[in-house]
């Protein structure tokens, strides 16, 4: 079988701009700018601006496929002009020129919302026809990035907006047969309690993912008591535990967080169903222990389960990621993806340490409660 090498296509191939502005304090610099410019571009439309209020003129009055903007300019410098440029214009690309060869001034441009960055003293017709090519193509893959980034969200809204009409009911008709079968059904009565809490915690987590995930909203962060949140994850997955014959080691009755409770809630389920569910020791064992910091808790959750690879705890977190075939192993491969989501919505931070074997343990750093203000 023959070999073929992937080819990375010029975008100078594929993108040709119709309209380009030149703004430089210097007639002379702009004026051999535009030169360039024209020869690398020759179906395009050059326009010059001798100053940033006449470049921010020019931009409300037109569409620019590209905006080439001098650095040092007496009113306003050209990182400067960028920002409010890419204020107006979310999907503008702007490349800054300068004689100033600093990296510093590089990266302060490139946060400011520089598309690229080129010093004059290389710049001739290849390199500006590469430079301005390479921004367009930059904020194009952007924009629609974005979009696409939009649709997806708009989507998932829709659907956790159809989810929670089924998860009301099954908490209704749960409530319901409770009543119905009255007092004398033991055991049923407590599957139903349990089926019933099920439904509310799935409620509110659709809810939480309907503000966080998928409207793009930050969650909303109180003080949490991580060990009721605790309590709730042990109810939850009872009969997990009792079908892993596994044990859940938690005591973190005094651990007082400022996050989300039912986030946290998602991220401790999720990582102790997966040292319980990753394991294969007779007695699958989870423990989570937290320790206070000066400006965080740590907290662990430890498991003796068949811990990861090194070259693999950087890629744990990634989206679908899957360490063992669903043969093996069933699983979405989304869960710690959506607890780092859910650690850093909170201002927190997630990561993993593990021996293949011997187990793994996930790390998390959460900011302590907050102080409650006095009343009266």
């Amino acid at each position: 079988m023959t070999a073929t090498r992937h080819q990375t296509q010029d975008p100078t191939d594929v993108l040709s701009p119709r309209s380009l502005l030149v703004v430089d304090d210097s007639e002379g610099e702009r004026e051999l700018l535009a030169l360039t410019l024209g020869a690398a571009f020759p179906a395009a439309e050059i326009l010059r601006a001798a100053d940033p209020s006449m470049a921010r003129q020019m931009c409300s009055a037109r569409d620019f496929d590209c905006v080439l903007v001098d650095y040092n300019m007496p009113d306003m410098d050209g990182v400067t002009l960028a920002g409010e440029l890419r204020l107006a214009a979310a999907y503008l690309p702007i490349v800054l020129l300068t004689s100033v060869g600093d990296e510093m001034l590089a990266a302060r441009a490139l946060r400011s919302g520089v598309s690229d960055y080129i010093p004059k003293s290389r710049v001739n017709t290849d390199s500006i026809r590469r430079t301005v090519a390479r921004s367009m193509l930059s904020c194009s893959q952007a924009r629609l990035i974005d979009d696409q980034r939009d649709e997806l969200e708009n989507f998932a809204y829709a659907l956790a907006h159809d989810f929670k009409q089924p998860v009301r009911q099954i908490a209704t008709f749960t409530q319901m047969i409770s009543e119905e079968i009255g007092s004398d059904a033991g055991p049923l009565r407590q599957h139903l309690a349990f089926l019933g809490d099920a439904a509310r915690r799935l409620g509110k987590l659709v809810d939480v993912m309907s503000q966080y995930t998928l409207l793009n909203q930050p969650p909303k962060l109180e003080n949490v008591d991580l060990g009721h949140v605790l309590v709730g994850v042990r109810a939850s997955i009872t009969p997990y535990l009792a079908e892993r014959r596994g044990e859940l080691v938690a005591p973190l009755n005094a651990a007082t967080i400022f996050g989300n409770e039912t986030l946290m809630a998602q991220v401790l389920q999720n990582l102790v169903i997966n040292g319980l569910h990753y394991n294969q020791s007779p007695v699958p064992r989870v423990e989570v222990t937290a320790r206070r910091e000066p400006q965080h808790w740590a907290i662990e959750i430890r498991d003796n389960g068949l811990g990861i690879e090194p070259e693999y705890l950087a890629e744990i977190f990634k989206p679908l990621f899957r360490l063992h075939a669903a043969s093996e192993y069933a699983g979405s491969g989304l869960g710690l993806t959506l607890a780092r989501k859910a650690v850093l919505a909170q201002n927190g931070l997630i990561w993993c340490e593990s021996t293949p074997g011997r187990g793994s343990s996930f790390h998390l750093q959460l900011p302590v409660a907050q102080a409650t203000p006095a009343v009266g």
